[in-house]
Formats: C-alpha cells, sequence, structure tokens
C-alpha cells in the first residue's frame, strides 16, 4: 500500500474535465502532480508539472513518468462538446497505446499501482446498460470509444500492475453529492448520474487507501442529501 500523503502521480487526461479535478483534489491532498499537455496553457493550475507532448508517444511518458509513485488516466477521445455524432481527432487507439506505453513503463520503473477511468457499459459491464443507451453507443460515434476503452481495459488485466477500473454511469458537472455507490461484483443497483467531482474524490481515494485493487467498480451517486 501507498503511503496517502506525498506521492507523485501522473495524470493522464488532465486538460479533460474530469482530469482537471482528479488534478486539484490530489494537489489539495498533497500529493505532487505531472501531466502531459499538448498546450501548458490549457492547464490553469501553477502547481501541476507539465510534460509538452501526448501520451500516445512513448518518450512523452518515459519522461513524464520518472520520479512517479502512481497513474492515474481519464483520458477519452469522444468529444463530448460535439454531439454524439461529433468527429473525432484523436487516433481510435489513443487511450489503449496510451495505456500500452504507461504499463510498459510502469513495469520496466517498478511503479505498481494506476486507477484507470472507462465507463459504465465496457467489457463486461455491457449488460448493466438500458436499452436506449446501447443502441445509442452501437449508431453513434461513442461506439468507437468504448472499443478503446474495452482494448485499455484488457491492457491492464493482462499486465503485472496493481490495477484498479473504474466505470462511471453518466457523467455531469454538478458538485453537492460526494456519495456514492459501488458496485464490484454486478449486485448494486446503481443510478444513472454521477457528477465528475464525485469521481474524482472516489479516484484518489482509491489511490490513497489501496482499495478495489484488480477490481473493476462501476460507480453511481448515492441518494441525494434530501433523502439522507
Amino acid at each position: 500500500k501507498l503511503s496517502s500523503m506525498g506521492m507523485k502521480i501522473l495524470i493522464l487526461g488532465i486538460t479533460g474535465r474530469t482530469g482537471r479535478l482528479v488534478a486539484e483534489e490530489a494537489i489539495k491532498r498533497g500529493h505532487k502532480v505531472v501531466g502531459i499537455a499538448r498546450d501548458a496553457s490549457k492547464v490553469s493550475f501553477k502547481e501541476a508539472e507539465i510534460v509538452i507532448g501526448t501520451p500516445y508517444d512513448l518518450e512523452t511518458v518515459r519522461k513524464a513518468i520518472t520520479g512517479c509513485n502512481a497513474v492515474i488516466s481519464t483520458l477519452n477521445i469522444f468529444p463530448q462538446s460535439q454531439g454524439l455524432f461529433g468527429k473525432i481527432k484523436s487516433p481510435l487507439d489513443s487511450m489503449s497505446v496510451s495505456i500500452k506505453n504507461t504499463v510498459s513503463l510502469m513495469e520496466a520503473n517498478g511503479i505498481k499501482r494506476i486507477v484507470l477511468m472507462t465507463a459504465m457499459g465496457v467489457g463486461d459491464s455491457a449488460g448493466e446498460l438500458p436499452a436506449f443507451f446501447s443502441f445509442l453507443i452501437r449508431i453513434s460515434n461513442i461506439r468507437f470509444a468504448y472499443a478503446d476503452h474495452d482494448r485499455q481495459e484488457k491492457i491492464l488485466e493482462s499486465s503485472g500492475v496493481d490495477w484498479t477500473i473504474v466505470r462511471p454511469v453518466g457523467l455531469n458537472d454538478k458538485n453537492d453529492n460526494l456519495s456514492i455507490l459501488v458496485d464490484s461484483d454486478r449486485s448494486v443497483k446503481l443510478k444513472s448520474m454521477i457528477s465528475r467531482n464525485a469521481v474524482a474524490h472516489f479516484i484518489l481515494d482509491c489511490l490513497d487507501k489501496g482499495t478495489y485493487i484488480k477490481q473493476k467498480s462501476g460507480i453511481s451517486k448515492s441518494f441525494s442529501k434530501n433523502f439522507l
């Protein structure tokens, strides 16, 4: 188990909406944060160390991962801002290649711990999605993201690192509820949404507490404050 204080964490996807929240929460908890970005000006907090480039490039990851104790990835290829049929600008295997690069360097450098965010409905959780959403995935460009999420999960499962896969349901930007339902064995009925803020806290709790190792956990919000 890693010490919960003073880790140096490589965050892949640090400029994304969830990755930014993960980085901000990690800094609040006293961790050092390293990120990879094509444009450093897209990272608004000064405390993070930014390596210019993309995790699709092995040498960029090699530079960024030096001295790190753990990795978090919130990478996604799907441009949510452009709608379900928006053109995907990054390579369709960008997440899985990035994770392959990262895992190979983790194993070479003795770094054991990684928490990966994919999505509910990936891999063996495909049957958990409502029929309408499964249909949406099949007909829209979300299917490319799900296919690559599936590839990156398989890379982790066949690796020698201590991985945790986090599969959130639909994401929103509300910040009022950090209580979470966790389904690691298909026994919990999840709700349809969770805030990115709650996901960020859960990911860091997995890292700080050494929980859910080698587990694929679906997560959603718990009951609203009104019912507590």
